[in-house]
């Protein structure tokens, strides 16, 4: 068989040897010159920058970045005395604040009622409360109070909120001490 029929068949087991093969040593090694792995590199980068830039420029996004690098406080409300309660033209007036710190809750119901000595409750109403997002609403609910030492009571209904107070003559012995 002549030499032009064994290349035809691919019998040719002749390796082209390196210098003689007419293609350049850097295209050998990897097929790519260091110049256009350079260019390469910078346009994935900055393909990367464009699409961070785009990312951070959507509010949905910005929003799920910081909610999952950023620890989120938990929702709630808080129910507080806005001043100590007192007793003021023959009334018990209990100053109330409520904030709703993102509960998405609505309307709250505070039911405030005063407490007896003797266990008895002698007085109670319910209001209603209408928050915006962490911004404080207050009310002032009065109430007839009973005679003697009482303690004033304040519910936030459906919560675990709850606040006492103890209101009128105290029947505990009060402390001696030198002056």
């Amino acid at each position: 068989m002549s030499p032009m029929l064994d290349d035809d068949l691919g019998t040719n087991t002749e390796q082209p040897s390196g210098p003689t093969d007419n293609v350049p040593p850097r295209l050998r090694r990897g097929g790519h010159s260091r110049a256009s792995v350079g260019v390469r590199m910078i346009a994935v980068l900055l393909t990367a920058v464009v699409v961070a830039i785009a990312a951070w420029s959507t509010p949905a996004v910005r929003q799920q970045l910081r909610a999952s690098f950023t620890r989120l406080p938990s929702p709630y409300t808080e129910l507080y005395f806005t001043r100590a309660p007192s007793i003021e033209h023959a009334l018990a007036v209990v100053p109330v604040s409520l904030v709703d710190h993102g509960t998405g809750t609505g309307t709250y119901s505070v039911k405030v009622w005063l407490e007896g000595s003797d266990g008895r409750v002698t007085a109670s109403t319910t209001t209603t409360l209408v928050p915006q997002p962490d911004v404080p609403v207050s009310t002032v609910v009065r109430l007839a109070p009973p005679r003697g030492a009482f303690v004033v009571h304040v519910e936030l209904l459906g919560h675990t909120q709850k606040l006492h107070f103890r209101l009128g003559s105290s029947s505990l012995p009060t402390s001696k001490g030198t002056p």
